[in-house]
């Protein structure tokens, strides 16, 4: 189950990432002392540009999360990250029962490399400040942060 938790949680990180570095934000401001969600960077530099008191929201927002809502509360679940608790269903009980278990190993291994991806991506970004060293080896650079 926490292999797959970190999973999903890494396929958010990588997607997250990739979003805010193509320049996309929610508009409107992050604190009502108008710092818009446009003036926060991407990574770590984010991280320290977010309000103290946001981070503390963060914190609480996802322990609420973990403890009451991303669990089995009704005891339906067929499986280990099933947390659908008898609501939502997308066409998931149509499928095969071999349909089923083929989509949640891709899930498995699909977290398993967002694990990687966004483990890389903090590396890299840690290291020089460019986290999408690919783009270089193919003469496509980002510029990453500019004009923060």
């Amino acid at each position: 189950e926490v292999e797959l938790k970190h999973g999903r949680v890494s396929m958010l990180a990588v997607l997250g990432h990739v979003t805010t570095t193509a320049g996309v934000r929610l508009g409107g401001d992050i604190d009502l002392h108008g710092t818009s969600f446009s003036d926060i960077p991407s990574g770590f530099a984010g991280l320290a540009a977010v309000p103290s008191f946001g981070l503390v929201q963060m914190f609480f927002t996802v322990g609420f999360l973990e403890l009451f809502v991303m669990k089995d509360v009704t005891g339906e679940a067929e499986f280990v990250g099933d947390f659908r608790n008898g609501y939502i269903d997308f066409g998931w009980d149509t499928l095969s029962e071999e349909d089923q278990i083929r989509k949640r190993g891709i899930e498995l291994n699909n977290g398993r490399a967002a694990q990687m991806g966004i483990l890389g991506l903090m590396v890299h970004e840690g290291l020089d400040n460019n986290p999408y060293v690919i783009n270089d080896l193919f003469g496509l650079p980002v510029e990453f942060n500019a004009g923060f």
